[in-house]
């Protein structure tokens, strides 16, 4: 009897464990047949190997991608079904009541990415998201006020200039994501944190420390294991709540005064409404800081491809500089007169086609049975995302050289660089800002900031890859060269 027992549970554990491992390994039964399967190992390759997503994604996605339009892959611990077709992501962003944003509060909340990111502007669907892009909306489409922008990248560029003549080459990415951190804390937030140029300021120490902790590969795929008293996930929670009320103080401390609800600032709006009893102090926390990590990350990421970009092309750098240079000292500074300059706009376009800042997204989920296109049945429920590096280089709309960095591409004209900019968005081959409802409300801002941004970069430093610069992009999460090191010299306009 007791044999015929211990049988029985072991059959039992071997079933279970049977059941845990395909569900990991195989794709739902229920998910389409007539997709292609990435292999579920494909997004746990970073932890074992020194890789470069673009190779990775070569290797592993562009053939069934390109080929079929939608793929399944493992990621987040769900399965997915990750598109790419322009056709399919159209009817994505156009439909989004069957494509629901779906953040990781919903997909995984007992994750430290959850805890981390939570239910805010950019997560959040349905009559919450309208609440908090009501909210938004005002301030970040207003005109940019850019003398925070000009103010602080004079003094990027003074300790730029200061660390070259230390050292030949000037590791940048620390210094960049100091300085987008400056601008967005003071031109959105309305708080100065005295970040930039003060590496050991607390808020920064926080941030990374916990980036590693919140972007381990390891815990992004199985992120059901943070339900788990695991004592280095027990601390990632602890400095993530750390964290979220050490900015929200921050930022409370920077609006002593009274924040009225029609203000022109980002968070003085969200102060107004969290004392109006329009936000919770949950609600508060997770809005003021998904502005922080979109607002700082992205432009920082931009930059960063720019400066690379324009490093590797010496003659490109100098033609712009002198484009820049034909404006008046003052209009070098607005950025609806660098808007008007056409090598500057392409290359900016061009560099956010080739190189967009999140290069695969997965925060969508079917509210109910859908087709895709006119073949793939998805059921209700199903997690869907998808993948901009691939989307932006369609071949069909840009042609066969759309993995070449082509700037005249866009046109001659700023006029056709815009048309072409719209047609692209609509038609879902230049997905970088997303587009439907779901557009990104910060891309004003951003862009606006990023033009001024390399119009100082240009007409005060030349710079040029360091030669012993590996040229990898990062592993994997956020696209960007990794470890940028530059050579800069000064500029003498005497």
């Amino acid at each position: 009897m007791f044999s015929l027992l211990v049988a029985s549970l072991t059959l039992l554990f071997l079933w279970l464990s049977y059941k845990s491992i395909t569900k990991i390994v195989l794709p739902p039964a229920h998910f389409p047949q007539n997709i292609p399967t990435i292999p579920f190992y494909y997004t746990l390759i970073p932890l074992f190997q020194e890789v470069d997503q673009t190779e990775l994604y070569r290797k592993y996605l562009e053939k069934p991608l390109t080929e079929w339009g939608a793929v399944k892959i493992f990621f987040g611990g769900h399965w997915n079904v990750l598109i790419a077709r322009p056709s399919y992501m159209a009817q994505v962003l156009k439909y989004d009541e069957d494509f629901p944003k779906t953040g990781n509060h919903v997909k995984n909340p007992q994750s430290v990415l959850a805890l981390y990111t939570g239910e805010n502007i950019i997560s959040a669907a349905g009559d919450t998201w309208k609440q908090f892009a009501a909210l938004a909306k005002p301030a970040l489409q207003t005109d940019v006020d850019v003398s925070i922008i000009v103010k602080n990248a004079h003094k990027l560029i003074r300790i730029l200039v200061e660390d070259s003549h230390q050292s030949s080459t000037v590791d940048v990415p620390d210094y960049i994501q100091a300085y987008t951190i400056a601008n967005v804390c003071e031109s959105l937030l309305g708080s100065s944190f005295d970040a930039l140029g003060n590496p050991k300021h607390p808020l920064l120490k926080l941030q990374r420390e916990i980036k590693p902790k919140i972007f381990n590969p390891f815990y992004l795929n199985f992120p059901g294991l943070d339900k788990f008293c695991i004592p280095s996930r027990e601390m990632a929670k602890r400095l993530v709540t750390r964290f979220k009320l050490k900015l929200a103080s921050l930022v409370m401390q920077g609006h002593e005064h009274t924040c009225q609800p029609d203000s022109s600032n980002l968070g003085c709006r969200f102060l107004s409404a969290y004392k109006n009893k329009q936000l919770s102090e949950y609600h508060l926390q997770q809005n003021t800081l998904i502005t922080f990590v979109a607002g700082h990350e992205n432009t920082m990421i931009l930059i960063l491809s720019n400066l690379f970009i324009l490093a590797d092309e010496q003659g490109l750098q100098q033609q712009v500089r002198e484009e820049v240079m034909t404006l008046s000292p003052e209009d070098r500074r607005k950025p609806d007169a660098l808007a008007k300059l056409p090598l500057l706009t392409s290359i900016i376009f061009e560099t956010l086609r080739l190189y967009p800042p999140l290069s695969q997204i997965m925060n969508k989920r079917t509210a109910s049975d859908v087709m895709l296109g006119d073949n793939i049945l998805l059921r209700a429920g199903t997690y869907t995302g998808y993948n901009g590096f691939c989307t932006n280089r369609n071949r069909e709309f840009w042609g066969p050289d759309a993995d070449i960095f082509r700037p005249s591409r866009w046109g001659e004209t700023v006029n056709d660089m815009n048309m072409l900019y719209r047609r692209a968005t609509s038609k879902a081959t230049f997905i970088t800002f997303h587009g439907g409802k779901r557009t990104c409300l910060g891309q004003k801002w951003a862009l606006a900031a990023h033009r001024v941004t390399m119009s100082i970069f240009l007409t005060s430093v030349q710079w040029r890859l360091d030669p012993s610069w590996p040229r990898k992009m990062t592993p994997a999460g956020p696209l960007m060269p990794k470890g940028l090191r530059l050579q800069l010299k000064e500029i003498n306009h005497a």
